[in-house]
């Protein structure tokens, strides 16, 4: 099920970004310790902007499995699963409603996602395109957008 994710939910939320940054994002402590942070920045901005964003949860059995930020409508800051549901379709459950929700809403006519590495094959599988190379940064960023 997918719903906005609410204040009450942010515990749960920084539990899941956590594991999946250190499961799946990060090759070191200190790279996961950067890119948490810098996260967590993410989910701050949010609860000042919660009118200019769209920020979903997907639950299962109860239990946030799954969630989204974009930040005023076209820039997709986080994309987690817990990775005990991985290639469940949570993920892509998510960005299609990201896609529905901003289409049309979106300032800038396109969503737009700086990618960690191990994202690219399902961003591509998506429809969005890369337009630019990799930035060297924790984690990978490399740029993709989905035009409407």
């Amino acid at each position: 099920m997918i719903e906005p994710v609410t204040e009450a939910n942010l515990t749960e939320i920084h539990a899941l970004i956590e594991c999946a940054v250190r499961e799946s994002v990060a090759t070191s402590s200190e790279e996961a310790e950067f890119l948490i942070a810098d996260i967590f920045e993410s989910l701050e901005w949010w609860q000042e902007h919660k009118k200019e964003s769209l920020h979903l949860k997907y639950s299962s059995e109860g239990n946030i499995v799954g969630v989204v930020l974009v930040k005023e409508l076209w820039n997709l800051t986080n994309l987690f699963v817990l990775p005990t549901h991985y290639r469940h379709g949570i993920g892509s459950a998510l960005l299609q409603e990201v896609l529905e929700v901003c289409k049309g809403r979106s300032p800038r006519d396109k969503i737009q996602v700086n990618s960690s590495t191990n994202a690219v094959k399902f961003y591509a599988a998506m429809g969005f395109k890369q337009t630019g190379p990799g930035k060297d940064r924790p984690g990978g960023c490399i740029p993709f957008e989905y035009g409407f």
